[in-house]
């Protein structure tokens, strides 16, 4: 009995058993085949969906396939491109705002555009687009005039309220564009302000848009030009002046003057005090002190007379850096010609006429009686409100 039972172990101990570690391995496999299907399959997808986005963003940025229709798009006063961006969208103009947004971004060409109607089409480039809108010009004309005494602050304003251009590309003609005019080129490197004194006062035809806008200042360049004469240059040349001198001389007399009998009176008073410059080391003229405080106008205070500006000629000897204003053919005449005589002073009258004087006691007296005429008609003024009001 023994002996079968052990036979019987024998045999059971032969009859193989199922390999069930094998058929688990077999299962694990399986599963990671089917894992790896899918993540190729999502990773095909997501690569295909992206694709597609770069096709259509790539056809909207560079207008490969696009409608071709017009839209009119109108522009509201204080412009730029960036905030354009989602009336762009809306108007069918471009497909996608946000990347017209980004575009403008890594272009770094965030520029004003000037208010009006713009014509612009879907099947332009954002290039296109961007350039139509800052570069706009027109078939039209307008008449602008530019004051006598107008510095280059008040001639700017003068074409933004006109709506000639937007600020960024006159900022961008006016500062950093230089000018190939001949009396120009001691004034380079072109920098802000750089051609004050040189566009000349008039009455201008001019086109409207950015696109223009180096055209109207070469034509103001142009016109100084012609009008600093061989008269203005005799006198400059008898008197041993540069231009530079004879457009900074004419710019104090433009602000400073109000009747025209009285530019070369008030040249003579200047050229006194720069020629006898060991008793006279100040020119003293309060226009310059406005100007270097950024003010064309108004009464100046003790602060501003102590300003330390080197426009502030009561501390600064001689000329100012440059021209304050841009001078009539009148005033540069006058700085080229001055008056010959013994004046030292001046003070204002209410009428706009002058008091001069040789003497600083003089010249007391004529602020006294200043004072009083003054202080007399703003008594007079403020009657006819009061009367004016009843």
């Amino acid at each position: 009995m023994e002996n079968m039972d052990n036979n019987v172990n024998q045999e059971t101990q032969r009859i193989p058993q199922p390999d069930k570690r094998r058929r688990r391995s077999r299962r694990v496999k399986n599963s990671g085949c089917a894992g790896t299907v899918v993540y190729v399959i999502a990773v095909l997808g997501i690569s295909i969906v992206l694709s597609l986005a770069a096709v259509f963003i790539a056809n909207d940025v560079f207008a490969f396939v696009k409608d071709n229709a017009v839209k009119e798009i109108t522009v509201s006063e204080n412009t730029d491109l960036l905030s354009l961006a989602d009336q762009l969208d809306n108007e069918g103009v471009i497909n996608y705002g946000t990347i017209f947004k980004l575009y403008v971004r890594v272009k770094g060409d965030n520029q004003g555009v000037l208010a009006g109607s713009y014509a612009l089409n879907p099947n332009m480039d954002y290039g296109q687009i961007i350039d139509t809108l800052v570069n706009m010009s027109s078939t039209e004309t307008m008449q602008i005039t530019i004051p006598e005494g107008y510095s280059i602050a008040q001639i700017k304003q003068l074409l933004l309220d006109e709506h000639v251009c937007t600020e960024d590309a006159l900022d961008e003609e006016l500062n950093t564009y230089a000018f190939k005019h001949e009396f120009l080129q001691s004034e380079l490197p072109a920098e802000e302000g750089w051609l004050e004194g040189y566009l000349f006062p008039d009455t201008y035809e001019i086109y409207k848009g950015n696109a223009t806008v180096r055209n109207t200042i070469n034509t103001m360049l142009n016109n100084f030009g012609d009008k600093y004469d061989e008269e203005i240059q005799a006198g400059a040349d008898a008197l041993g002046r540069s231009m530079h001198d004879i457009v900074t001389i004419a710019s104090l007399i433009e602000r400073e003057a109000q009747v025209d009998s009285e530019r070369a009176t008030i040249a003579g008073v200047i050229y006194n005090r720069l020629n006898n410059s060991g008793e006279f080391p100040y020119l003293q003229v309060d226009a310059s002190v406005l100007y270097g405080l950024g003010r064309t106008g108004g009464t100046l205070s003790e602060e501003d007379l102590n300003s330390d500006s080197p426009y502030n000629l009561y501390n600064h000897e001689g000329l100012p850096p440059g021209p304050i204003c841009n001078p009539g053919y009148a005033s540069l005449y006058a700085a080229a010609h001055p008056e010959e005589h013994n004046y030292y002073y001046y003070v204002a009258m209410p009428d706009g006429t002058h008091l001069f004087a040789n003497s600083y006691e003089e010249h007391q007296a004529n602020i006294a009686t200043s004072d009083a005429a003054q202080a007399a008609a703003q008594a007079e003024a403020a009657a006819n409100a009061e009367a004016g009001g009843e």
